[in-house]
């Protein structure tokens, strides 16, 4: 009964308007909550309930859900937990690129689309309804303010120029619903960044790592050294080097973040303290299959569904992310893990998804490359360096940058703002490499 009343006073709380002095109280109010001890065992239970609505939502609702339950002779009465979503098939990237398949609300109930970058082609789209928005948006504010019920200027330094991302869009609507002053303004330009800085004094600071990188870089040669409270990063690998970095340079406490597009924002978190990320279980049922086989696995890719969605939900969705569940010291009562990169060729570096393939492909158009290409990944210093290593006979290593810039129009930006070094190796011998295509990434 307990449960019940809780899963309900939060299902309101997460749909309606919320003005930014209802979210500090929810923040108070959540602070005391993670200091029960039973809060494991109460969240799992409002998983449990949640998943239970969402595969009866999704299976009346989405075509491509009710065609997989009715093929694979799945009834939604089967799945009672977690556990019983080994039943149903998993859902990949190329299926929702289908996307209307996926919509379980009339399209004018639509509020907002997300898109995927770094990929040729059509982008995957992601829709979200107002409610969607909503829910997303309350649960990260209520995050942002514990702790933290004072001032409150962000200053979101974010890549705002490929189209629909994520990231940015959903960073301003949660500061501005935190009740904070959101000062959006861009990654582009680390020197314009701290003139932003020097003019609004923020106290808070949303960024990538790569990105949080270059502008301090930037600020040591600039002698510029003001105080942060609070540094929230995502997007990409952060590690222990740049947090140590960060924390020593502005003096503030560093968050890392996890999401994506198809999941939502910054759907994990990981507290100054955290080893791991902490998955948002009242929003996510997160698995951990063998990419192979799609088998329970400590070790593998993960999957997620997710709880609270009603434009376009996602069932045992395929993330593409490597993960292995872990024991995080921190408070949180949730299920934690720890990044291992990505399962297929795609790559984050210098604040870009980047592809493996579309690069090497871009490197094959140029006159003299024998088609085989190696992709370096390490650190100098803490900047992200990508070497391209390519193999052939008088190529030109201009014509390589080239086409890359062409391929990515935005990695020129990012090399030339200190975000990621490119080095391009030409006429190398990749000897007795057999596919076209190698990455190797030396980060930790």
């Amino acid at each position: 009964m307990f449960v019940a009343i809780v899963n309900r006073v939060l299902r309101e709380f997460e749909n309606r308007t919320t003005s930014p002095t209802t979210v500090k109280r929810a923040a108070r109010l959540a602070e005391k909550f993670l200091k029960r001890e039973n809060d494991a065992a109460i969240l799992s239970e409002i998983q449990t309930r949640r998943l239970r609505r969402t595969i009866h939502y999704v299976y009346r609702r989405s075509p491509f859900y009710c065609e997989m339950f009715d093929r694979v002779g799945v009834h939604p009465s089967d799945i009672r937990t977690a556990d019983d979503l080994r039943k149903l098939p998993l859902t990949t990237s190329k299926n929702i690129r289908d996307w209307r398949c996926f919509l379980c609300v009339p399209e004018d109930e639509l509020a907002a689309v997300f898109t995927t970058s770094g990929t040729t082609g059509e982008p995957k789209r992601v829709y979200y309804s107002f409610r969607d928005m909503q829910t997303l948006t309350i649960l990260d504010a209520v995050a942002l303010r514990i702790g933290h019920p004072g001032r409150l200027v962000a200053l979101i330094a974010l890549p705002m120029s490929h189209g629909l991302w994520m990231g940015a869009a959903t960073a301003q609507r949660v500061v501005e619903r935190a009740g904070g002053l959101p000062i959006p303004v861009g990654a582009d330009d680390p020197q314009e960044t701290l003139k932003w800085m020097q003019r609004f004094e923020p106290n808070v600071m949303m960024s990538s790592p790569s990105y949080m990188t270059a502008l301090t870089c930037e600020a040591e040669r600039a002698e510029y050294r003001p105080k942060l409270e609070r540094i929230l990063l995502g997007g990409e690998v952060l590690t222990n080097e740049q947090k140590a970095r960060f924390r020593e340079y502005w003096g503030a406490a560093v968050y890392d973040s996890y999401g994506s597009t198809e999941i939502g924002g910054a759907q994990t978190i990981a507290l100054p303290e955290c080893t791991a990320f902490n998955m948002n279980d009242l929003h996510l049922v997160t698995e951990i299959v063998n990419p192979e086989t799609g088998e329970p696995a400590n070790e593998g890719e993960l999957v997620f569904t997710t709880l609270t969605r009603e434009a376009m939900p996602l069932v045992r969705y395929r993330s593409g992310d490597h993960g292995r569940w872990a024991d995080c010291p921190c408070r949180l009562p949730f299920n934690a893990v720890q990044l291992a990169g990505r399962t297929d060729d795609m790559f984050v570096a210098g604040d870009m998804n980047l592809y493996g393939n579309v690069i090497a492909d871009a490197v094959a158009k140029v006159a003299g490359t024998s088609g085989r290409v190696v992709l370096r990944l390490d650190k100098v210093e803490l900047t992200d360096r990508l070497t391209v290593r390519v193999e052939g006979r008088g190529v030109n290593a201009d014509d390589v940058r080239n086409a890359l810039f062409a391929a990515y129009p935005e990695l020129r930006v990012n090399t030339a703002n200190g975000n990621l070094i490119l080095e391009i190796e030409t006429d190398v011998d990749l000897g007795r490499q057999i596919k076209a295509l190698k990455i190797v990434d030396g980060r930790k």
